[in-house]
């Protein structure tokens, strides 16, 4: 796609955030758009080489409206000043484990993917399924493709072991998280932008094994 003329569409965009600006560039926003769209069917595709369960996943569907929801938030910009996807059997909104990635007006490029901010359900399913199989989660965190992609599984944790567990129980640091995701910005892209699907195709691939997990963690959960 050209992503010289989307990024110069969302920096203009970043400064005339209001519907008249954007209802008058509407037809280079289709554009780039259905340009998008293609980059998500070619990475879709690549992913559903070695994931067959997004095999299912129209590309549409995966993408993200550029409208914000501004109901509670202060901020009443109407638009986003980001393209971005995520890749899920089960919907792009459906809080279950996906392949993400944006770009933004700065020329920020990052993938990313997992499940950010499980449910209260989610959570003692993974937690449980870390106690239980800490050598299932050693294989996929110690993988060395997914080491040099991502380094480790950090973020936002507990200060105390969740109830049930204690400072004993193996990988409690990971059990501690509140969020079980990855990301990895992508560099020097604009250099070589034919390249791009494939390499979001390659961090998906280094990603997988995390997902999969997931998926195993999560079988047969329910929202309540």
């Amino acid at each position: 796609m050209d992503f010289e003329a989307l990024l110069a569409f969302l920096s203009a965009l970043s400064q005339n955030n209001n519907k008249a600006w954007f209802d008058a560039h509407r037809e280079t926003y289709e554009r780039l758009r259905g340009q998008f769209l293609g980059l998500l069917t070619r990475v879709l595709d690549g992913v559903s080489l070695f994931d067959a369960q997004v095999g299912i996943v129209e590309p549409k569907d995966c993408l993200y409206r550029i409208n914000r929801d501004i109901r509670f938030s202060p901020d009443k910009s109407p638009y986003k000043t980001y393209f971005s996807a995520a890749i899920c059997p089960q919907g792009r909104s459906s809080n279950l484990p996906a392949y993400y990635f944006h770009i933004t007006e700065k020329g920020e490029f990052l993938a990313a993917g997992g499940l950010y901010m499980p449910e209260p359900g989610q959570l003692a399913l993974i937690r449980r399924h870390i106690a239980e199989g800490p050598v299932r989660l050693a294989a996929v965190l110690q993988a060395p493709e997914f080491v040099a992609t991502f380094g480790t599984l950090d973020g936002e944790r507990l200060k105390r072991p969740p109830q049930g567990f204690d400072e004993t129980t193996p990988y409690i640091e990971v059990i501690k998280l509140k969020s079980f995701s990855v990301d990895h910005e992508l560099s020097g892209w604009r250099d070589r932008p034919d390249a791009v699907a494939d390499e979001l195709i390659g961090v998906f691939r280094a990603l997988y094994p995390l997902i999969n997990w997931l998926r195993e963690a999560l079988a047969g959960w329910e929202r309540g």
